[in-house]
C-alpha cells in the first residue's frame, strides 16, 4: 500500500493537524494523501478498566462500556470526514487510515511497518511558538523519528513550518537531537492536565466514601432488603448521571466540531481573498503600465506628426511664394516682349513708308531728269546725288534700330525661355519630390465608401488589398496592409520612410498614407500590368518587340537603381510592373525589398503546393539575400517578352533552341513584328539569369544593359505614328526622364539614356552620377540624339 506517490499525513488536534494538511498541500503538492490517525480508547473507559473489576460490573454494564466506544470511534470518524473533504475541496484525491492505541507513537510506527510507508508529514510539537533551529519538542516526535524503519521518509511540521526531515536513509537534516530529551507542555495545558486529574481523583473518592457508607450501613442495618434497596438506587443515580454526562459530552462534541468547521472555513475564505486581492492588485498594476506606455507612445507619434506637418507647411509656404515670384516675373516679361513687339511693329511701318517715300522721290526724279535740259543735267544729277545720299543715311539709320530692337527682342525671348524652363524644372522637382500626404481614415473611408467591395481591384500578399478610388481629384489606388504585414505601428512608419525616399521614374509614386488603417496611397497606373498584357487579359493587343525592349530596358535600369541603394526588390514578378498609356514601366511592390519578410515568407514559399515560379532556388534553398535575387525573376521575365510564353520550363525551352543550331523562330514570339539580330545575345543573357548557381549570372550594368542599349537607337528611329485625336499623350521615351516632358534638344548621356540638354546639363553640374541608374558614369560627353528629335518634331507636326 505504500505507493512512491502517496504522502501520508498524522492527524490528530484539529487546529494543529489542518495547519500540517496545509503545509502538505501547498509544499509537497501531492496526487494522492493518505490521513493517518492512532485512536485512543476513552480516558473515563480506561480508567474504569483499571479499577477492580467487579466495580465496573456493578456501576457499568458491558452495553454502556459498548456506548461510550462508540461514541468515540462516531467522534473520529467526523474528524477524518472532515479531513478528507478539506482535501477534496483542494483538487486531491485522498483516503484515510486508522488504528486503534493507548500510545499514539507506538500506533504510528506500527502502521508504518504494517503498510510499508515511504512518505510521513506529521507534528512536530505541541507548542504553539515555532522558531528557527528548533528541535522536534515532543517526546511523540522523537519516538518516531527514532523507531520508524529507515525506508520511510519523515518531515517534522510546526505551524505550517518545517521543522526536521528525517530521509529514507535514516539521514537527518538537523544537528544531533539535544541530550536528554523530555516531554515538554504549555502552562495552559498543564493546568489542564492538572485540574482533570484533581477532578477525576475526588469524584473516585466520593464514590469510594459512598459504597463504603452503604456497606456499613448495610452493616447495622437489620435486614438486607434495605441494603440492596439503597445498593439499587444509587445504581440507577450513577446511571442517570452517566447519561446525562454523554449526552454533554456529545453535544460538547459537536459544537466543538461546528466551531472548528466554522474557523477553518473563515481561514480558507480569508486566504482566498488575500490570493485575489493580490491578483487583482498584479493584474491592475500591469494594466496601469501598459496603458501609460501606450499613452507615451501616442504622445510621441503626436509630436513626430506635428513636427512632419509644420515642415510640410513651410515647404507649401515657401513653394507658393516661388511659384508666385516666378508668376510675377513672367507676367513682367510677357509685358516687356509685348512692348517690344509693338515697337518692333511700328519699326517695321515706318521701315515700309520709308522704302515707299524712297522710291517715290526715285520716280520723280527719274521724270523730271528726262525733260530738263542736258545742260542742267549735273546740277539736277548733283540733287539728285543728295537726296539718294540722305535717303541712305537713313535707311542705316532705320536699320541699325531695327538690329538693335531685334537684339533686344532675342534678349526678351531668352529671357523668356528662361524662365519658362526655371518654371518647368520647378515643377518637375516638385513632381519628384511631391510632398508626402498624411490622409485621415474618415478621408480614405469617404473615398472608399467604407471600403465597400465595389472598390476592390486585387488582393495582395500577405493580407493586402487594394482598392481604386479618388482621393482630392487624383485617381490613386490604396493598399490596405493585412495583419501579418507589419509587427507593429513603428515598423509600418519606418516602412513608409523608406518609400517615400524611393524615387525613380519608373518606380510606382507613393503620394501619401493613412497610418491608422496602416493603408498605402499610390498613384494610379491607367494600363494595366505586363502580366495581363502577356495573357492578353479583355482582349489587349499583342505588344511589339519595340515595346517589350523598352519595358526590358526600363526594368533593368530600375533594378540598377534600387541596387545602388543596397535595396533588392525581392518580389519581381510581371503582376508588379505595371504600364502607363505609352507602355512605359512602372515598378510596383518595390516595398517588400526588407530581407526579415523575405526570410519569414519564403518558408510559406517553399512548403506550399504552388511555388513561386519567380522565387530565386538559390534563395529558397540558402536563405541570403542579394542583389542576384532580382536576377533570376529578371532572366525569366525577359524570356517571357521574348517568347510570351509561360514561366513553365520557359529557360530549358530557350537553351534547347540556342543550342540547335541558334535557330530562336521557334522560340520568338511572331506576334510582335520582326526581331532584330541581337535578340539572340538578349536571349542568352537571360538564360544566364536563370542559373541556379547565382555566380554565374550576369551583371545588370556591364552585360544586360549594354545589350539592351544596342537595340535602342532601333526604338528611338522609329517615327511615332499620330491617332486621329489631337490630345493623344506623347510615347514615354520623346520625355525627359528628369523634367517628365517632351524633350526638344534630346542629348544621349554615357548611360546609355537621351535627356533634354539644359536639364542634363543642371544635373552634371551637382552630381557625376547617371539620374537614372545612380552609378558613376565614365564620362560627361553629351551626345546630339538627331533621329529621335526628327521623330518629336514630326509627332509635333502631325498634332
Amino acid at each position: 500500500m505504500g505507493s512512491e506517490d502517496t504522502i501520508y499525513v498524522a492527524v490528530g488536534g484539529v487546529e494543529e493537524s489542518e495547519l500540517t494538511l496545509l503545509w502538505v498541500l501547498h509544499n509537497l503538492k501531492p496526487r494522492k494523501v493518505c490521513i493517518l490517525h492512532v485512536h485512543q480508547p476513552s480516558k473515563m473507559i480506561s480508567s474504569m478498566y483499571g479499577v477492580d473489576g467487579n466495580l465496573a460490573e456493578i456501576i457499568f454494564d458491558q452495553q454502556q462500556i459498548r456506548g461510550l466506544e462508540e461514541v468515540g470511534k462516531d467522534m473520529m470518524n467526523r474528524i477524518l470526514d472532515e479531513y478528507l473533504l478539506f482535501c477534496s475541496q483542494a483538487g486531491v484525491s485522498a483516503i484515510r487510515l486508522h488504528i486503534q492505541m493507548d500510545d499514539v507513537a507506538k500506533g504510528i510506527v506500527e502502521l508504518i511497518r504494517r503498510h510499508n510507508i515511504k512518505k510521513l508529514v506529521m507534528g512536530a510539537a505541541a507548542d504553539e511558538h515555532f522558531s528557527e533551529g528548533m528541535w522536534l519538542m515532543s517526546e511523540k516526535a522523537q519516538y518516531v523519528n527514532e523507531n520508524a524503519p529507515f525506508s520511510c521518509q519523515i518531515w517534522f511540521i510546526c505551524r505550517e513550518h518545517l521543522v526536521h526531515t528525517r530521509f529514507g536513509t535514516g539521514q537527518s537534516s538537523n544537528a544531533p537531537s539535544p541530550s536528554g530529551s523530555s516531554y515538554l507542555t504549555s502552562s495552559t495545558e498543564a493546568a489542564g492536565i492538572f485540574g482533570s486529574t484533581v477532578s477525576e481523583e475526588r469524584e473516585e473518592s466520593e464514590c469510594e466514601i459512598e459504597l463504603y457508607d452503604v456497606l456499613h450501613s448495610g452493616e447495622e442495618g437489620s435486614s438486607n432488603d434495605q441494603l440492596f434497596d439503597r445498593l439499587e438506587q444509587a445504581l440507577k443515580e450513577a446511571e442517570s448521571s452517566n447519561q446525562k454526562a454523554f449526552e454533554e459530552s456529545d453535544r460538547r462534541v459537536k459544537a466543538e466540531m461546528n466551531a472548528t468547521r466554522a474557523i477553518r472555513q473563515a481561514k480558507m475564505l480569508e486566504r482566498l481573498y488575500n490570493e485575489c486581492k493580490r491578483e487583482n492588485e498584479t493584474a491592475l498594476a500591469k494594466q496601469n503600465e501598459s496603458l501609460e506606455n501606450i499613452k507615451r507612445l501616442r504622445e510621441e507619434e503626436l509630436s513626430v506628426s506635428r513636427e512632419q506637418n509644420s515642415i510640410l507647411e513651410s515647404r507649401v509656404a515657401n513653394s507658393e511664394s516661388r511659384m508666385k515670384q516666378l508668376e510675377d516675373e513672367l507676367s513682367s516679361a510677357v509685358e516687356q516682349l509685348q512692348v517690344s513687339l509693338k515697337e518692333r511693329d511700328e519699326l517695321q511701318i515706318e521701315l515700309e513708308n520709308s522704302h515707299k517715300v524712297i522710291e517715290e522721290l526715285l520716280r520723280k526724279q527719274a521724270e523730271e531728269t528726262s525733260s530738263t535740259h542736258m545742260e542742267q543735267f549735273n546740277l539736277d544729277q548733283l540733287s539728285v546725288s543728295e537726296i539718294h545720299d540722305a535717303t541712305l543715311d537713313q535707311l542705316e539709320i532705320c536699320q541699325k534700330e531695327k538690329d538693335e530692337l531685334q537684339v533686344e527682342l532675342e534678349n526678351t525671348r531668352r529671357i523668356n525661355e528662361e524662365l519658362l524652363r526655371k518654371q518647368s524644372e520647378d515643377t518637375s522637382n516638385s513632381h519628384l519630390q511631391q510632398p508626402f500626404i498624411e490622409f485621415s481614415l474618415s478621408e480614405i473611408e469617404e473615398a472608399t465608401e467604407d471600403f465597400d467591395q465595389l472598390y476592390k481591384i486585387a488582393e495582395g500578399a500577405r493580407g493586402s488589398v487594394y482598392y481604386k478610388c479618388a482621393l482630392r481629384h487624383t485617381e490613386v489606388v490604396i493598399k490596405v496592409l493585412g495583419r501579418n504585414s507589419f509587427q507593429d505601428s513603428n515598423e509600418f512608419l519606418q516602412e513608409v520612410d523608406d518609400l517615400i525616399k524611393l524615387r525613380h521614374p519608373n518606380l510606382v509614386n507613393l503620394i501619401g498614407a493613412c497610418p491608422e488603417k496602416r493603408a498605402l496611397v499610390y498613384e494610379y497606373v491607367p494600363n494595366g500590368s505586363l502580366e495581363d498584357h502577356l495573357n492578353s487579359r479583355n482582349d489587349m493587343p499583342p505588344l511589339s518587340w519595340q515595346s517589350r525592349m523598352h519595358i526590358a530596358t526600363q526594368l533593368c535600369s530600375t533594378l540598377m537603381f534600387l541596387h545602388s541603394g543596397k535595396l533588392v526588390h525581392g518580389n519581381l514578378k510581371p503582376g508588379n510592373i505595371l504600364l502607363d498609356d505609352n507602355f512605359g514601366c512602372k515598378l510596383s511592390d518595390f516595398g517588400s525589398c526588407r530581407a526579415f519578410s523575405l526570410v519569414e515568407n519564403s518558408s510559406n514559399m517553399t512548403e506550399s503546393s504552388n511555388p513561386n515560379p519567380y522565387l530565386d532556388p538559390d534563395f529558397r534553398n540558402s536563405r541570403r539575400v542579394s542583389h542576384s535575387l532580382d536576377l533570376y525573376p529578371f532572366g525569366i521575365i525577359v524570356l517571357q517578352l521574348l517568347s510570351g510564353r509561360s514561366t513553365q520550363g520557359i529557360a530549358e525551352i530557350a537553351q534547347s533552341e540556342l543550342l540547335n543550331g541558334g535557330n530562336l523562330s521557334s522560340f520568338l514570339d511572331s506576334s510582335a513584328g520582326n526581331w532584330p539580330h541581337q535578340v539572340a545575345q538578349l536571349t542568352h543573357l537571360a538564360i544566364r539569369c536563370c542559373d541556379i548557381n547565382r555566380s554565374r549570372r550576369p551583371d545588370l550594368a556591364s552585360d544586360v544593359l549594354k545589350v539592351l542599349e544596342t537595340m535602342k537607337p532601333s526604338i528611338a528611329s522609329i517615327a511615332y505614328a499620330p491617332e486621329s485625336n489631337e490630345d493623344s499623350e506623347p510615347p514615354s521615351y520623346f520625355l525627359c526622364p528628369i523634367l517628365q516632358a517632351v524633350m526638344s534638344d534630346p542629348h544621349v548621356a554615357a548611360d546609355g539614356y537621351t535627356y533634354e540638354a539644359t536639364a542634363l546639363q543642371d544635373w552634371l553640374a551637382d552630381h557625376d552620377t547617371s539620374p537614372m541608374t545612380n552609378l558613376r558614369l565614365p564620362n560627361l560627353n553629351l551626345i546630339p540624339n538627331f533621329p529621335l528629335r526628327s521623330a518629336i518634331q514630326q509627332w509635333q507636326e502631325n498634332r
